[in-house]
């Protein structure tokens, strides 16, 4: 038994001797390694002033050329950020951006992409699966999803989605085929709320009042609901259009955000420009664009969240930003051929701002 134990020491030792005098140039792939993706996301640290492109994966990533639909930050851990992709699900990075790592998550076109307000280990996410859309839930992070809607056939997907921050159990979810939906306990079970003309590209709910819920579809019509979706009115729209008469109706404007400050305060944007309202989209008034929106029309607004005086919205691709609720703005532009389609705050240091790009179709 000892010569036997001696005999498998030295085999051993021979293979460890042999491996440190190897002259061989095989070597394993480096850990450090990093993928070049394409420049759909800026981020910047100083409110604006500079941006940099966050273009770097630690994946080879199933799609290299990125269309952003969205972004999300985790609501308790800034580092983490979720891209939605019109191709390809979502990617994410656990440090703010500098590096993108693909998910398990496959489906394609995250029009709709959330964490859940209170528990961030609860996400959902919109998807394609076998050319039918359907909305995913993860309890963990995004490790394990569950199917919580689907479409009924081929063709339609999730287009906009919405948690209430005061009540996370209520979730609005849209569809390409004109529905707009209400779940009252967690995505479990669902009701159609609103049929609309297009399809509802936009939801947006009252910081402050979850009753009052906002709708932007894709052919310009602006819908709100004062009773959590029981019942919805356009009038809203007919006080948009005399505001902008000049403008063809219908297609004045398709961007939606509700203030994250002030109750009842929301703006719309587009080829009218900006426009906004302090009372629920009963009145508006028109915020003056620094460049000419019907040529390049506003395609995202972002509202500092601590400070309602600043905001900022993206043409083409160009950022303008203004401290002053719209009287005076600075510019930025990026060096890419895509188009600006979101703006994101973070919500605890707004100093810290992304900003999504896609391709013009």
């Amino acid at each position: 038994m000892k010569k036997g134990l001696t005999i498998i020491i030295l085999i051993l030792a021979g293979f460890i001797l042999s491996g440190c005098g190897s002259s061989s140039t095989t070597s394993s792939p480096s850990v450090n390694t990093t993928y070049t993706v394409s420049k759909s996301l800026w981020k910047s640290t100083d409110g604006g002033t500079t941006w940099s492109a966050k273009d770097k994966s630690k994946d080879k990533l199933a799609v290299s050329d990125l269309d952003v639909l969205n972004i999300v930050i985790n609501p308790t851990n800034r580092q983490n950020v979720l891209i939605g992709l019109k191709f390809g699900g979502y990617i994410k990075s656990d440090d703010g951006g500098d590096l993108w790592q693909k998910t398990i998550f496959l489906s394609e076109r995250a029009y709709g992409l959330a964490f859940d307000p209170t528990n961030p280990n609860v996400l959902y996410a919109s998807g394609i699966w076998q050319k039918r859309g359907k909305l995913f839930k993860s309890e963990d992070s995004g490790s394990d999803w569950k199917e919580i809607f689907t479409a009924s056939s081929n063709g339609p997907f999730i287009s906009a989605l919405a948690i209430d921050a005061n009540n996370s159990g209520i979730i609005y979810a849209a569809t390409s085929d004109n529905q707009l939906m209400k779940s009252e306990n967690a995505g479990t079970s669902w009701k159609n709320i609103y049929q609309s003309g297009s399809p509802v590209m936009k939801i947006s709910l009252d910081r402050s009042d979850s009753n009052l819920v906002y709708a932007m579809t894709l052919d310009g019509q602006f819908v709100k609901s004062k009773d959590g979706g029981a019942t919805f009115d356009d009038s809203a729209k007919k006080n948009i259009l005399r505001n902008s008469s000049s403008l063809a109706p219908g297609q004045d404007f398709d961007v939606l955000e509700a203030d994250p400050q002030n109750p009842n305060w929301l703006y719309l944007g587009g080829k009218g420009g900006i426009i906004k309202s302090k009372d629920a989209g009963d009145s508006w008034e028109k915020i003056v664009t620094l460049n000419d929106p019907k040529k390049f029309p506003v395609t995202a607004i972002a509202i500092n969240p601590k400070n309602s005086q600043e905001l900022i919205y993206g043409a083409s691709q160009a950022i303008y930003k203004s401290i002053d609720g719209g009287m005076h703005w600075t510019t930025s532009q990026f060096n890419t051929a895509k188009f600006i389609r979101t703006i994101k705050y973070d919500t605890s240091d707004p100093q810290t701002i992304y900003v999504g790009l896609k391709s013009a179709k």
